[in-house]
Protein backbone atom coordinates (compact mmCIF):
# COMPACT_ATOMS: atom_id res chain seq x y z
CA UNK A 1 0.00 0.00 0.00
CA UNK A 2 1.35 3.64 -1.04
CA UNK A 3 2.07 5.59 1.86
CA UNK A 4 -0.32 9.40 2.50
CA UNK A 5 2.65 10.36 4.57
CA UNK A 6 3.79 13.53 3.13
CA UNK A 7 0.46 14.89 1.33
CA UNK A 8 -0.98 18.22 2.02
CA UNK A 9 -4.30 19.19 3.04
CA UNK A 10 -6.07 21.68 0.54
CA UNK A 11 -6.86 24.52 2.89
CA UNK A 12 -11.01 25.80 2.01
CA UNK A 13 -10.80 29.53 2.27
CA UNK A 14 -13.66 31.06 4.04
CA UNK A 15 -14.88 34.57 2.51
CA UNK A 16 -14.50 36.97 5.53
CA UNK A 17 -17.51 38.80 5.79
CA UNK A 18 -16.84 42.57 4.34
CA UNK A 19 -16.36 45.41 6.51
CA UNK A 20 -18.46 48.25 6.55
CA UNK A 21 -21.71 50.32 8.04
CA UNK A 22 -24.95 48.19 8.41
CA UNK A 23 -27.60 49.32 5.82
CA UNK A 24 -30.99 50.62 7.81
CA UNK A 25 -33.75 52.22 5.72
CA UNK A 26 -36.16 54.78 7.54
CA UNK A 27 -39.91 54.57 7.38
CA UNK A 28 -41.25 57.67 7.74
CA UNK A 29 -44.33 57.36 10.29
CA UNK A 30 -48.07 57.94 8.80
CA UNK A 31 -48.58 61.11 11.08
CA UNK A 32 -45.39 62.51 8.82
CA UNK A 33 -46.94 61.44 5.51
CA UNK A 34 -50.56 63.26 6.39
CA UNK A 35 -48.79 66.25 7.47
CA UNK A 36 -46.69 66.81 4.38
CA UNK A 37 -49.94 65.87 2.02
CA UNK A 38 -51.96 68.54 4.30
CA UNK A 39 -49.29 70.96 3.81
CA UNK A 40 -49.24 70.10 0.09
CA UNK A 41 -52.83 70.70 -0.39
CA UNK A 42 -52.97 74.01 1.50
CA UNK A 43 -49.76 75.77 -1.11
CA UNK A 44 -51.84 74.69 -3.84
CA UNK A 45 -54.79 75.76 -3.03
CA UNK A 46 -53.63 78.95 -1.58
CA UNK A 47 -52.09 79.38 -5.03
CA UNK A 48 -55.08 78.80 -7.16
CA UNK A 49 -56.82 80.98 -5.15
CA UNK A 50 -54.64 83.83 -4.98
CA UNK A 51 -53.84 83.85 -8.99
CA UNK A 52 -56.76 82.26 -10.42
CA UNK A 53 -60.32 82.71 -8.04
CA UNK A 54 -59.01 86.26 -6.50
CA UNK A 55 -58.97 88.54 -9.77
CA UNK A 56 -62.55 87.33 -10.48
CA UNK A 57 -64.34 87.30 -6.71
CA UNK A 58 -65.71 90.94 -8.06
CA UNK A 59 -68.22 89.30 -10.54
CA UNK A 60 -69.58 87.46 -7.56
CA UNK A 61 -70.18 90.77 -5.17
CA UNK A 62 -73.85 92.21 -5.72
CA UNK A 63 -73.98 94.92 -8.39
CA UNK A 64 -74.00 98.36 -7.00
CA UNK A 65 -74.42 100.10 -10.45
CA UNK A 66 -76.17 99.34 -13.31
CA UNK A 67 -76.23 95.64 -14.51
CA UNK A 68 -75.34 96.50 -18.65
CA UNK A 69 -73.40 95.04 -21.11
CA UNK A 70 -72.97 91.59 -19.38
CA UNK A 71 -70.88 93.51 -16.83
CA UNK A 72 -71.82 95.41 -13.50
CA UNK A 73 -71.16 99.25 -14.56
CA UNK A 74 -69.47 101.55 -12.19
CA UNK A 75 -72.18 103.98 -10.75
CA UNK A 76 -71.72 107.83 -10.42
CA UNK A 77 -70.20 108.66 -13.94
CA UNK A 78 -71.45 110.59 -16.87
CA UNK A 79 -69.23 108.77 -19.65
CA UNK A 80 -69.05 105.27 -20.62
CA UNK A 81 -67.01 103.67 -23.43
CA UNK A 82 -65.05 101.24 -25.50
CA UNK A 83 -61.39 100.68 -26.45
CA UNK A 84 -61.36 98.35 -29.85
CA UNK A 85 -58.47 97.01 -32.26
CA UNK A 86 -58.34 94.22 -35.30
CA UNK A 87 -59.11 92.13 -32.66
CA UNK A 88 -62.50 92.52 -32.44
CA UNK A 89 -63.01 91.60 -35.83
CA UNK A 90 -65.26 93.79 -38.64
CA UNK A 91 -67.59 95.76 -36.38
CA UNK A 92 -71.28 96.48 -36.95
CA UNK A 93 -71.37 100.38 -36.02
CA UNK A 94 -74.76 101.17 -36.25
CA UNK A 95 -75.53 98.31 -34.03
CA UNK A 96 -73.15 99.30 -31.76
CA UNK A 97 -74.95 103.07 -31.94
CA UNK A 98 -78.81 100.93 -31.72
CA UNK A 99 -77.56 98.92 -28.64
CA UNK A 100 -75.75 101.66 -27.06
CA UNK A 101 -79.40 103.63 -27.40
CA UNK A 102 -81.11 101.54 -25.78
CA UNK A 103 -78.81 101.12 -22.91
CA UNK A 104 -79.42 103.20 -19.66
CA UNK A 105 -75.80 104.05 -19.75
CA UNK A 106 -74.84 104.53 -23.52
CA UNK A 107 -71.53 104.61 -24.93
CA UNK A 108 -69.97 108.22 -25.60
CA UNK A 109 -66.49 107.32 -26.44
CA UNK A 110 -64.63 104.54 -28.58
CA UNK A 111 -60.95 104.86 -28.35
CA UNK A 112 -59.34 102.51 -31.30
CA UNK A 113 -55.38 101.14 -31.61
CA UNK A 114 -53.62 103.00 -34.56
CA UNK A 115 -50.22 102.16 -34.71
CA UNK A 116 -47.40 100.17 -32.62
CA UNK A 117 -43.44 100.85 -32.63
CA UNK A 118 -42.27 102.41 -35.59
CA UNK A 119 -44.01 100.62 -38.52
CA UNK A 120 -47.01 98.35 -37.65
CA UNK A 121 -50.58 99.83 -38.12
CA UNK A 122 -53.63 98.30 -36.97
CA UNK A 123 -55.20 96.78 -39.92
CA UNK A 124 -58.67 98.12 -38.91
CA UNK A 125 -58.10 101.48 -37.72
CA UNK A 126 -59.00 103.49 -40.45
CA UNK A 127 -62.19 101.70 -41.42
CA UNK A 128 -63.53 102.12 -37.18
CA UNK A 129 -62.45 105.60 -37.16
CA UNK A 130 -64.64 106.76 -40.34
CA UNK A 131 -67.59 104.55 -39.20
CA UNK A 132 -67.45 104.43 -35.78
CA UNK A 133 -67.68 108.91 -36.07
CA UNK A 134 -70.47 108.69 -38.50
CA UNK A 135 -72.36 106.84 -36.09
CA UNK A 136 -71.59 109.25 -33.26
CA UNK A 137 -69.32 108.74 -31.13
CA UNK A 138 -66.35 110.90 -29.63
CA UNK A 139 -63.64 108.89 -30.81
CA UNK A 140 -59.93 108.65 -30.27
CA UNK A 141 -56.57 106.81 -31.17
CA UNK A 142 -53.57 105.39 -29.35
CA UNK A 143 -50.48 104.11 -29.95
CA UNK A 144 -48.82 101.08 -28.59
CA UNK A 145 -45.40 101.90 -27.38
CA UNK A 146 -42.26 99.76 -28.17
CA UNK A 147 -39.49 100.34 -25.76
CA UNK A 148 -37.24 98.99 -27.89
CA UNK A 149 -37.70 101.23 -30.51
CA UNK A 150 -36.85 104.83 -31.41
CA UNK A 151 -39.41 106.91 -29.89
CA UNK A 152 -38.63 109.74 -32.73
CA UNK A 153 -39.64 107.06 -35.19
CA UNK A 154 -42.23 105.74 -33.35
CA UNK A 155 -44.10 109.33 -33.04
CA UNK A 156 -43.30 109.90 -36.59
CA UNK A 157 -45.39 106.44 -37.61
CA UNK A 158 -48.68 107.44 -35.52
CA UNK A 159 -48.49 111.17 -36.64
CA UNK A 160 -48.00 110.20 -40.46
CA UNK A 161 -51.15 107.42 -39.93
CA UNK A 162 -53.78 109.49 -37.28
CA UNK A 163 -55.47 112.97 -38.74
CA UNK A 164 -57.26 113.90 -35.93
CA UNK A 165 -60.35 116.24 -36.35
CA UNK A 166 -61.77 118.68 -33.87
CA UNK A 167 -63.81 117.04 -31.12
CA UNK A 168 -61.77 114.16 -31.43
CA UNK A 169 -60.14 112.69 -28.23
CA UNK A 170 -56.42 113.92 -27.64
CA UNK A 171 -53.87 111.08 -28.57
CA UNK A 172 -53.03 108.32 -26.23
CA UNK A 173 -49.87 105.81 -25.87
CA UNK A 174 -50.51 102.94 -24.38
CA UNK A 175 -47.69 101.53 -22.29
CA UNK A 176 -47.32 97.66 -21.01
CA UNK A 177 -43.50 97.15 -21.69
CA UNK A 178 -40.26 98.24 -19.93
CA UNK A 179 -37.67 97.23 -21.84
CA UNK A 180 -34.34 98.06 -21.01
CA UNK A 181 -34.91 99.58 -17.72
CA UNK A 182 -37.17 102.39 -15.84
CA UNK A 183 -35.10 105.13 -16.42
CA UNK A 184 -34.74 105.19 -20.15
CA UNK A 185 -38.57 103.53 -20.52
CA UNK A 186 -39.19 107.39 -18.86
CA UNK A 187 -36.24 109.21 -20.75
CA UNK A 188 -37.24 107.97 -23.97
CA UNK A 189 -41.43 108.12 -23.52
CA UNK A 190 -41.03 111.69 -22.65
CA UNK A 191 -39.37 112.26 -26.12
CA UNK A 192 -42.50 110.55 -27.77
CA UNK A 193 -45.16 112.35 -25.57
CA UNK A 194 -43.21 115.81 -26.49
CA UNK A 195 -43.33 115.18 -30.12
CA UNK A 196 -46.75 114.20 -30.11
CA UNK A 197 -47.64 117.46 -27.75
CA UNK A 198 -46.11 119.96 -30.29
CA UNK A 199 -47.55 118.12 -33.69
CA UNK A 200 -51.39 118.34 -31.82
CA UNK A 201 -51.04 120.94 -29.39
CA UNK A 202 -52.02 118.65 -26.72
CA UNK A 203 -51.16 116.72 -23.96
CA UNK A 204 -51.77 113.16 -24.94
CA UNK A 205 -53.00 110.72 -22.48
CA UNK A 206 -51.16 107.85 -21.05
CA UNK A 207 -52.52 104.58 -20.78
CA UNK A 208 -51.25 101.92 -17.84
CA UNK A 209 -52.03 99.58 -15.22
CA UNK A 210 -51.76 100.50 -11.82
CA UNK A 211 -49.02 98.81 -11.30
CA UNK A 212 -46.94 99.43 -14.13
CA UNK A 213 -47.57 103.34 -13.29
CA UNK A 214 -46.53 102.95 -10.05
CA UNK A 215 -43.43 100.91 -10.51
CA UNK A 216 -42.37 102.55 -13.55
CA UNK A 217 -43.52 105.71 -14.32
CA UNK A 218 -43.25 107.13 -11.19
CA UNK A 219 -41.12 110.45 -12.41
CA UNK A 220 -43.05 113.17 -12.00
CA UNK A 221 -42.97 114.71 -15.26
CA UNK A 222 -45.94 111.76 -15.85
CA UNK A 223 -47.97 113.94 -13.86
CA UNK A 224 -49.00 116.62 -16.07
CA UNK A 225 -50.68 114.40 -18.46
CA UNK A 226 -53.88 112.57 -18.37
CA UNK A 227 -54.14 109.19 -16.93
CA UNK A 228 -55.82 106.10 -18.07
CA UNK A 229 -55.71 103.41 -15.69
CA UNK A 230 -56.46 99.88 -16.49
CA UNK A 231 -57.42 97.85 -13.05
CA UNK A 232 -60.04 94.99 -13.11
CA UNK A 233 -62.08 93.74 -10.84
CA UNK A 234 -62.00 96.03 -8.06
CA UNK A 235 -64.82 98.73 -6.94
CA UNK A 236 -62.27 101.92 -7.81
CA UNK A 237 -58.75 101.79 -8.85
CA UNK A 238 -55.57 101.61 -6.59
CA UNK A 239 -53.62 104.32 -7.63
CA UNK A 240 -52.12 107.48 -6.19
CA UNK A 241 -52.14 108.73 -9.19
CA UNK A 242 -54.83 111.28 -11.01
CA UNK A 243 -56.68 109.43 -13.29
CA UNK A 244 -59.37 110.83 -15.68
CA UNK A 245 -60.41 107.60 -17.75
CA UNK A 246 -60.96 103.94 -15.65
CA UNK A 247 -60.84 100.54 -17.67
CA UNK A 248 -62.27 98.31 -15.14
CA UNK A 249 -62.75 95.38 -17.45
CA UNK A 250 -61.82 93.24 -20.35
CA UNK A 251 -65.02 91.19 -20.31
CA UNK A 252 -68.20 93.10 -21.99
CA UNK A 253 -70.79 92.35 -24.27
CA UNK A 254 -71.61 95.50 -27.02
CA UNK A 255 -74.02 94.15 -30.08
CA UNK A 256 -72.51 95.07 -33.10
CA UNK A 257 -68.87 93.50 -31.68
CA UNK A 258 -68.62 89.45 -32.21
CA UNK A 259 -65.61 89.44 -29.56
CA UNK A 260 -65.61 90.66 -25.74
CA UNK A 261 -63.92 94.26 -25.25
CA UNK A 262 -62.82 96.52 -22.77
CA UNK A 263 -65.31 98.89 -20.84
CA UNK A 264 -64.45 102.21 -19.39
CA UNK A 265 -65.74 104.60 -17.23
CA UNK A 266 -64.23 109.08 -17.93
CA UNK A 267 -64.20 110.55 -14.07
CA UNK A 268 -65.52 114.30 -14.49
CA UNK A 269 -67.89 116.90 -15.55
CA UNK A 270 -68.85 117.44 -19.35
CA UNK A 271 -66.41 120.38 -19.26
CA UNK A 272 -63.67 118.12 -18.46
CA UNK A 273 -64.39 115.40 -20.97
CA UNK A 274 -64.89 118.08 -23.19
CA UNK A 275 -61.18 119.50 -22.06
CA UNK A 276 -59.74 115.63 -23.55
CA UNK A 277 -61.09 116.92 -27.01
CA UNK A 278 -59.31 118.28 -29.94
CA UNK A 279 -60.05 122.01 -30.28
Amino acid sequence: MASSKGKKKKRVSVPEKKKGRKSSSYIMPDWMHWIITLLLIAVVSAGAYYFYLRPYLYRLRPCKGTKEYGVCLPSGFLYYGIDISHHQGDIDWNAVAQSSALSEQPIKFVIMKATEGSSFTDTSFAENMSQARSAGFVCGAYHFYDPWTSPEKQAEHFIATVHLEKGDFVPVVDVERTGRSSGDLQRELLIFLKTLETRYGVKPIIYASAKFRKRHLSNPAFDDYPFWVAHYYVVRPATDKRWHIWQFTDHANVGGIREYIDFNVFKGTEAEFNALRIK
